[in-house]
This record gives C-alpha cells, structure tokens and sequence, in this order.
C-alpha cells in the first residue's frame, strides 16, 4: 500500500535541515582542516522523485517484511551529507604545554586544605546584608527549652542529667553508660530501627543532647519539607540569644516538630548561604555552597 508523507514528516524534516544550517551559521560545526574532521553520514528520508515537486511526494510501505517489492514501486536513495564535528582542543591533544601550577595549588595538593579558595562571610556577602546578620562562634550555650525540661522532668544541667539517670562513663561503644559494650548486628534493636536511633531513644533524661538529635519530644509529631516562616524566625531569635553551632539536639527543643540533625542541615544548606547567620567556622564557594573549615569537636 502507498500513503503520502504526513505534514508532521515534512515539517520534522524542514527542522532537521534549518538546524542544521543554525548550527553551522553559529560556528558549533566549524569546518576546519581535513585531518580534524569526522564525517557523519545519515540518511536522508526524502524519497527521489522526478515527476513530482516535494508536496507531491510518496513513500511506500511494503506489507510483509522482506517480500518482493512492486514493478512500479521505487527503491528509496540515501543521500549522504557531511556534517563536521568539532574537534578537542585541549592544550594537551594540541601538543601545548600546561598551565604552570600556582602555590595556592601547590599547598592544596601538600595540605588537602582547599579553605584558600573559599570566602569568608564577611567577603562573601554585601555589607547592607552583614548589617544585619546575626554573628555566632559555632557553639550554642543554651540546655533544654524550659517547658520541655519541666514537662519531661530533665534536670537542670547535663552533668545532673547523666548522673541522676545513673551515670557511668560515656564512650562511643557504651554510649549508655552501662558498662557493656553496645552490640551493633542486625536485629539487636525493637523495631528493626538502626542502632543510634536506638541508643538515642534511651537517653531522653540521661543526655537529651543525643535524644533530641533524633527524636521530637514524645508524642509532638516531627515534620519534614519546608520549614516555615515561623520556624525560621525561632531559629534565627534562638542563635541570636544563645548560639548555635553545635549541640543541635538541645538547640531543636526550641523547635517542637524539627529534630537536631534537621536544625544542623537547615543551617548548612540555607542559613549559611542566606547570609542571615554568619559563623567563622564556615566558608562559601564561588556557587554559594557553605563548607565547614573549623575543628570538629564533639561537645556534650
């Protein structure tokens, strides 16, 4: 059976060979020396016809695969066209010599430290923002929120908290002061709930820092998404009062449905680079991503 090129046909056609022809006129196929140049072949899906103009053309379909073909049917020509590709131009393929490194780099691949190559807040941001940008040291000198602390019973302070809860000594493999080594295989915890989320769950009184690390208070459900204008402007009150930096789970009782390592990725991810808070212990590269470059302690 025979059916006419569709207009859709045509008109995807008529783009390929108008683009093509951009391409060129914007030199992003430059036609350069013959020993830098590809050649693509395609083909070319007009069909020959030499009685007819173009809008008169055919194509022809034939039924059943590789079945003989019409005596008045015409076989189809590809034209070939040649297309140049550009070619590299880096300094090492053209026989160039490098870059000589600098001492800035030089230091970096000695040190590993990349904080040269990163801004300062105060560098960074204009000064009409750091008029009024709340400035921190990185660390937060605040406890548990007052109603939270009364309405759990948490004592006062972090060494009261852990001795009156039964004390013992804290280590990463005892976390829970209990004088045995926590066991980490699989299946150990209710609920099938990773290991810290385990071991914060047991610290509500004893170190409210770990729990609220990853725990909303019981029973206040935790949001996740977006935070709202109301959040922002707590956590902004919050550091300008107390500090942030560190002890995120404490700093998150300020902010009933949030948790401590969402405060901290808040922080990073868009405090930081909002220019709102500005903390030596971070730079920002030339995109405006925060990067930590101060010491990391951990603190109760």
């Amino acid at each position: 059976m025979t059916r006419k090129v569709s207009d859709y046909e045509k008109e995807r056609l008529e783009n390929i060979k108008k683009n093509q022809e951009m391409l060129v006129a914007l030199d992003l196929v430059p036609f350069g020396s013959p020993t830098r140049q590809r050649k693509i072949t395609t083909q070319n899906s007009q069909r020959e016809d030499n009685n007819t103009s173009n809008n008169d053309s055919e194509w022809t379909v034939v039924e059943g695969g590789r079945g003989p073909r019409a005596a008045s049917t015409k076989r189809r020509r590809a034209t070939v066209s040649s297309i140049m590709v550009p070619s590299r131009r880096s300094k090492r393929l053209r026989g160039e010599s490098a870059e000589p490194t600098t001492a800035a780099e030089e230091r970096v691949v000695e040190t590993g430290d990349v904080s040269e190559f990163l801004a300062t807040g105060d560098a960074y941001f204009a000064k009409e923002a750091l008029a009024s940008a709340i400035r921190v040291t990185g660390h937060y000198a605040g406890w548990v929120e007052r109603g939270v602390m009364e309405r759990l019973g948490i004592q006062g302070n972090a060494a009261d908290a852990w001795e009156t809860e039964g004390g013992g000594k804290f280590s990463f493999k005892d976390p829970l002061g209990t004088g045995k080594p926590l066991k980490k295989q699989r299946g150990v915890t209710p609920g099938g709930q990773s290991v810290a989320k385990y071991v914060a769950s047991k610290l509500l009184r004893k170190n409210p820092n770990a729990y609220f690390y990853r725990h909303t208070e019981p029973g206040v459900e935790q949001w996740t998404g977006d935070w709202t204008d109301e959040e922002r402007d707590v956590f902004l009150r919050v550091a300008r009062e107390l500090g942030c930096g560190d002890k995120w789970g404490l700093f998150s009782t300020h902010l009933p449905h949030r948790v401590g390592y969402q405060c901290s990725n808040y922080y990073r991810q868009y405090v930081i680079p909002a220019g709102w808070i500005v903390d030596d212990n971070y730079r920002l590269d030339s995109t405006g991503h925060a990067v930590y470059v101060g010491k990391h302690k951990r603190t109760g």
